[in-house]
């Protein structure tokens, strides 16, 4: 079964540049889980369940054939770090991927359905600003399809 992440918390890093996982976010992510640098020109990192990492890697791959599909792959196992919870329920982060989210002394975990996004917060609240999306036409009993 897949995970369904919801909500968003702010959490500060401490000295040894590490980073509390909420709580919320724990169970679902696993004990180790996937690092990934947004691959949509946002300057955020994604954190997928091993689980869900799997699913998008196979449909990422489904994609593409031969050369391109190599080049797919490698792309994105360059891009990505394998994380896991201390005791405390941390992670380290590496300084590149803190670097390509500018991310420096706070950061906002945000679920997004099927994984976890880490946006500096005033980042989120530019990106967030300029998105012209409306949810007003969407049922609460939606399924499938697009508008």
């Amino acid at each position: 079964m897949s995970a369904s992440f919801a909500g968003h918390e702010i959490r500060k890093f401490d000295q040894g540049n590490r980073i509390a996982v909420p709580t919320m976010f724990r169970k679902d992510l696993g004990e180790s889980f996937i690092v990934l640098k947004s691959i949509q020109d946002e300057p955020c990192l994604v954190l997928f369940s091993e689980e869900e990492w799997i699913n998008f890697c196979d449909g990422v791959t489904e994609m593409f054939e031969g050369r391109q599909q190599a080049a797919v792959q490698r792309k994105l196992a360059s891009m990505s770090d394998k994380v896991s919870l201390d005791k405390q329920g941390r992670i380290t982060l590496k300084e590149d991927f803190k670097a390509h989210a500018m991310l420096e002394n706070e950061v906002l975990a945000v679920g997004t359905v099927n994984r976890v996004e880490l946006w500096a917060p005033d980042v989120w609240d530019e990106w967030n600003d300029k998105q012209d999306v409306s949810l007003a036409g969407i049922s609460y009993t939606a399924k499938g399809g697009r508008r």
